[in-house]
């Protein structure tokens, strides 16, 4: 039988977004919902007595020791206890752990109001969030949220309880018609509207500029080279018209998304196993982020499988439109294999040894890796998808201390903001997870959480659920 071509939709290609866009909504309208203000806390506090890891140097420890955190920023990190100011309010940690707050490489913030304090519920203290609603897009009812800059800002400004968000522009590819949603893409379709597009970001203050699939190679080399100028990182998916060869070696792109170039989700790998070593090391040479998302991959299955992931108690904080919209996208992908469209052959869920062999080669090649999940799409909750996500890289090949890094310290790298986060240091902000158990032995101690510290404000895991049940009780039943 003839394979039919795609008419609607990009073939062989990571549909995640557009799927999500257009094949299910007329749409479902969003329940926003205000978040609480982040709590006023004593101007000094010492957590005492912790067994911290820094996240400096690999495998380090320190034994009963104090953070010392002034506002938003920690001042002190040792065992010297006569540095603990006479006025600090005093935080026993005897018995736990301190980290550095999580970071979520790759969010989407669309459909959920409550996923902000999903993120922190987990230990996810910074995230990038990954397209920005265009200007047409805030007053959408489909999303959550109606303007992701500003958001960001109030954040920073610290009137609202969230973790630290990062933004990336809006999505921009070449694309009209019928499926081209101009709430969260851009069309992009000629060298001179890349150019712009990226001058437009900057001048917004938008962290990173976000590509896509269908961005023509003309647009491509354009953007990088006004990108690179201006000091705005490229960020997004390999373009189908630039090999990953062309970005590896003029390192053109800072972060590469869902292993975009390496592979077609829905078919087979973009050059044979043989290689894999070769290109894994050329992406280590070139100092590209990866990203791998493999947490969204997994959960695109078919159709009868969509409910499985209920028994997450998690879930509950979804709300129902926003699980229908998830539902009829992950269905949408079933179809388009049963349609035999060209470049649809398998469920990513179906081959995922082919990216978990892409990873393998990647951590073996030290090639930069940063955690992310793609979470508020396709069946991926914000927050606990994060650990998911470090547990199948301890499965893949690195160590606990790795993977932790890949979500703190190797993450603000990949943020572009290693000045800021990632580890517990004198001059970092005060983002900081207290755990219970030592998540060096295991990385799963990492959900063994006993307070969060967000902006210099410590809550209890048992707080911000609290905060979540009555939300969700107001607003999504």
């Amino acid at each position: 039988m003839t394979r039919r071509k795609c008419k609607n939709f990009v073939c062989g290609s990571v549909l995640v977004f557009m799927l999500l866009m257009t094949s299910c909504f007329s749409g479902p309208r969003a329940v926003r919902v205000e978040l609480p203000k982040i709590r006023q806390v004593h101007a000094t506090q010492a957590f005492v007595h912790a067994s911290v890891i820094p996240m400096t140097e690999p495998d380090t420890v320190i034994d009963d020791a104090i953070v010392i955190v002034e506002g938003q920023t920690i001042v002190y990190v040792g065992t010297d206890y006569e540095r603990i100011p006479v006025t600090a309010d005093i935080i026993d940690c005897s018995g736990m752990w301190i980290v550095p707050g999580l970071a979520d490489a790759h969010v989407h913030l669309l459909f959920n109001s409550l996923d902000p304090l999903l993120f922190l519920a987990n230990g996810v203290t910074s995230v990038r969030n990954m397209a920005s609603l265009t200007d047409s897009g805030r007053d959408d009812a489909r999303f959550a949220f109606s303007d992701h800059l500003e958001f960001r800002d109030s954040i920073r400004r610290g009137e609202v309880l969230s973790p630290w968000v990062y933004q990336a522009s809006p999505i921009h590819e070449a694309r009209t018609g019928q499926y081209f949603d101009r709430a969260l893409y851009v069309n992009t379709n000629s060298a001179q509207a890349g150019k712009e597009a990226v001058q437009e970001a900057y001048e917004k203050g938008f962290d990173y500029f976000k590509i896509y699939n269908k961005l023509p190679s003309y647009a491509f080399f354009n953007i990088v080279r006004e990108a690179e100028e201006l000091g705005l990182p490229v960020v997004g998916h390999v373009p189908h018209e630039v090999s990953l060869e062309a970005v590896l070696d003029s390192s053109s792109m800072h972060s590469i998304e869902h292993l975009t170039g390496y592979i077609n989700p829905f078919g087979k790998m973009k050059f044979s196993p043989d290689r894999l070593d070769a290109i894994a090391n050329r992406t280590a040479e070139a100092g590209v982020w990866n990203v791998p998302t493999l947490e969204v991959w997994k959960n695109i299955v078919a159709p009868e499988h969509i409910d499985a992931i209920d028994t997450d108690p998690w879930t509950r904080y979804i709300s129902t439109p926003n699980r229908k919209i998830w539902s009829g996208s992950i269905k949408s992908f079933s179809n388009l294999i049963k349609k035999q469209v060209e470049g649809y052959t398998i469920l990513p869920s179906s081959h995922m040894e082919d990216f978990e062999l892409i990873v393998k080669a990647l951590i073996e090649a030290k090639a930069p890796i940063a955690a992310g999940t793609d979470s508020g799409t396709l069946n991926v909750v914000a927050g606990i998808s994060l650990h998911r996500e470090l547990e199948a890289l301890v499965e893949l090949g690195m160590t606990p201390w790795e993977a932790l890094a890949a979500s703190t310290i190797h993450a603000a790298e990949c943020f572009h903001r290693a000045g800021e986060f990632g580890s517990v240091q004198a001059g970092m902000r005060a983002d900081l997870l207290v755990l219970s158990s030592n998540p060096l032995e295991d990385i799963a101690k990492l959900r063994d959480i006993k307070f969060v510290v967000v902006q210099g404000v410590p809550y209890s895991q048992s707080e911000l659920s609290g905060m979540l049940d009555q939300l969700a009780s107001a607003n999504y039943r």
